[in-house]
Parts: structure tokens; sequence; C-alpha cells
């Protein structure tokens, strides 16, 4: 087969081995892109896609243990402490940086926290709540870099 091949090839004028090697060079070149490059690099993107997701998944699970753990029956909880203190110690407990933490009347709190992971946010939020502070309004913003900016006011409930 390769002698025919060899033998046919060896038979044509000058030009047209020219142009046969150029249309195998160019075929060659279409393989390798078409069949070898753009399918690998498509599998890379997935790949990291899927890990990105994974990871984010992860820390929701991780969050979610993590509140479920540290809540306590409503006869365990202890002492009403001011809301000030719980949710500026808690935030540093979680590494949260709070900016401007004020009191707009008594037994609420307003607070902006510049970058958080959304996940272990959402877990702190759950964990408040556990022990009695609610949610009044909240503004969450993404970043470029994932994280979220929060803007929130919380209240406390009654002991």
């Amino acid at each position: 087969m390769m002698e025919n091949l060899k033998t046919w090839y060896f038979a044509l004028s000058n030009r047209e081995r020219v142009l046969v090697s150029v249309a195998g060079i160019l075929t060659a070149v279409i393989v390798l892109i078409f069949g070898i490059l753009l399918p690998t690099m498509s599998a890379l993107e997935q790949a990291e896609s899927g890990l990105g997701e994974a990871v984010q998944r992860r820390g929701r699970i991780e969050a979610t243990v993590t509140a479920a753990s540290l809540q306590t029956p409503a006869a365990a909880r202890p002492a009403a402490a001011g809301i000030d203190l719980v949710v500026t110690q808690g935030a540093a407990e979680k590494g949260f940086d709070l900016v401007k933490p004020t009191n707009s009347a008594p037994g609420q709190v307003d607070f902006r926290i510049e970058q958080a992971r959304a996940p272990a946010l959402l877990a702190w939020l759950s964990e408040l709540e556990s022990q009695g502070i609610f949610i009044t309004s909240i503004t969450m913003r993404s970043a470029t870099n994932g994280s979220v900016t929060v803007e929130a006011q919380l209240r406390q409930t009654a002991p």
C-alpha cells in the first residue's frame, strides 16, 4: 500500500507534489485543531466549571452543618445579651469585618460588610436567628471576586 502511494506521489509533477503536500499539511492542521485541541480545551473548561460548582456546594453544605451544630434548643439558650455585642462578636468569630455597626433603635442594629462569602454569611445569619435575632432588611450585591457586599438591619426579639 505504501509502495503504491510512493509510486503515485513521485509520478506527479513538481507543482502537483507541492499542491498535494500543502493539502496534506492543511488537513493535518485541521484535524489537530478541530479533532484534538478544541475538544481538549472544552473538556478542561467543563472540568473547571464543575470544580467551581463543587467547591461552592461543599461550602454551602459545611455552612449548613456548622449552623445546625451550633443551634441550641430554646431552653438551653444563654441569657440574652445586647444585640450589639452578639452581632459584633459573632461577626468577628466568623471573620467578617463589620463597617459601622450602629444602633438605630433599642433592640436593632444596622451594619455593612464589604466582602463576605455568601454561604458563610447566610450560615451566620441563620445562627443569629437561632439566638432570637432576625433580619428586618438585607441588601446583598455581588462583587467580581465571588464575594458579596451586605447591608442589613437586624432586630432582636424579646427574651
